[in-house]
């Protein structure tokens, strides 16, 4: 089974350092898994609802994509990019690219599992001063 190497970034916001996470997980893993990764390497609350899109950019929607769709259901896209939208009220919006080197499935490694970090988790709720 191949491994997917996806480099999950939140690019939009000024306010925050730069935050990117490459994620290494299997070609069959599920939107919906997806989400549920994201949600725990941001450490959210993953209370509100979420979408997937595909696009030539963030303000570009094709259309929300099945949280049952598999990755290797999508890729390979050309020209287009992955989009994880969470919590439509604060439009945590989250860039996903996939990387064009193959790599196998490693019997050793559990997988979804971070292979690089970078930057501060952005605060779910942060604390506003009055």
């Amino acid at each position: 089974m191949e491994i997917f190497t996806l480099e999950i970034s939140f690019p939009f916001d000024s306010e925050y350092e730069p935050w990117v996470r490459v994620v290494e997980v299997k070609e069959n893993f599920s939107l919906g898994q997806l989400h549920d990764c994201i949600q725990e390497i941001v450490a959210f609350d993953n209370d509100h609802l979420y979408e997937f899109y595909i696009g030539k950019n963030r303000r570009n929607k094709s259309g929300a994509i099945s949280e049952d769709t598999k990755l290797n259901e999508i890729y390979p896209m050309t020209g287009f990019k992955l989009y994880y939208l969470f919590d439509y009220g604060d439009n945590w919006l989250f860039q996903i690219k996939k990387s064009r080197k193959r790599v196998a499935e490693d019997s050793k490694v559990k997988y979804p599992r971070i292979v690089k970090s970078a930057g501060i988790n952005p605060e779910q709720y942060p604390e506003y001063e009055e």
